[in-house]
């Protein structure tokens, strides 16, 4: 099967935001290594386990250009090339602090503030990086028309392969799900009481961060991080 890229927002390696994704999704995203997961209150270690499988697939991240299959004649060194051409434009910047909060039936690192900064920098990744992508397949087109999209994210899907842009991006870093509402109130709970103080989870949006995935299958790894250059 044919792998995929993605360009993400991720916290820096060793930031105590990513220790905390890290070990809740039990994987490392850098090395593809397991991590012993932490022992919730009340939750024991399969459940935690089995609730955080879809998340931990992805690796502890925001998106900013959903995964995407190369298009044919484009290598991922032109890729990495364009990241590093973008982000050399680019100004850190602060956004609102990051709270946890239910993101539909997920659960997710939100941020606590509309911050247009954020929403700028996920939409020019989207036009950016949209010559590499390949067209979706109609299975990729069924399966997200499946969530009930609107005429806007039906439109935006098919130009640009997803439909949560634009007006309709949400800065989000999930954590767990899909969980039910009772389900989701007790995880929230348990992962708040675990997660690390607003101080302690810096919010600086800095650099992009390279995914991939060989095929579908198999999760996606952190492949390259491309911090911002203008000062």
């Amino acid at each position: 099967m044919t792998g995929r890229c993605a360009i993400y927002f991720a916290p820096p390696e060793g930031s105590a935001l990513e220790a905390f994704g890290r070990r809740v999704l039990g994987r490392d995203h850098v090395t593809g290594e397991d991590v012993e997961q932490p022992h919730l209150n009340g939750f024991d270690a399969a459940y935690l386990k089995r609730i955080t499988k879809s998340a931990r697939h992805y690796g502890f991240h925001a998106t900013l250009k959903a995964p995407f299959v190369l298009k044919a004649g484009r290598t991922i060194d032109e890729l990495r090339d364009a990241a590093a051409s973008f982000t050399a434009n680019r100004t850190a910047f602060e956004a609102p602090p990051f709270e946890i909060t239910a993101h539909s039936s997920w659960i997710a690192f939100t941020l606590s503030a509309p911050c247009p900064e954020m929403k700028m920098l996920a939409a020019d990744c989207v036009r950016a990086f949209e010559p590499f992508r390949a067209p979706l397949d109609d299975v990729d087109i069924e399966r997200r028309r499946k969530s009930g999209l609107t005429p806007r994210q039906d439109e935006q899907m098919l130009t640009y392969g997803y439909p949560y842009i634009f007006d309709d991006f949400a800065f989000h870093m999930t954590l767990a799900g899909p969980l039910d509402q009772d389900e989701r109130e007790a995880v929230l709970r348990a992962l708040r009481q675990d997660s690390p103080s607003p101080e302690e989870a810096c919010s600086q949006i800095d650099a992009i961060a390279l995914y991939q995935q060989p095929d579908r299958d198999s999760p996606f790894i952190q492949t390259g991080r491309f911090p911002f250059q203008k000062a």
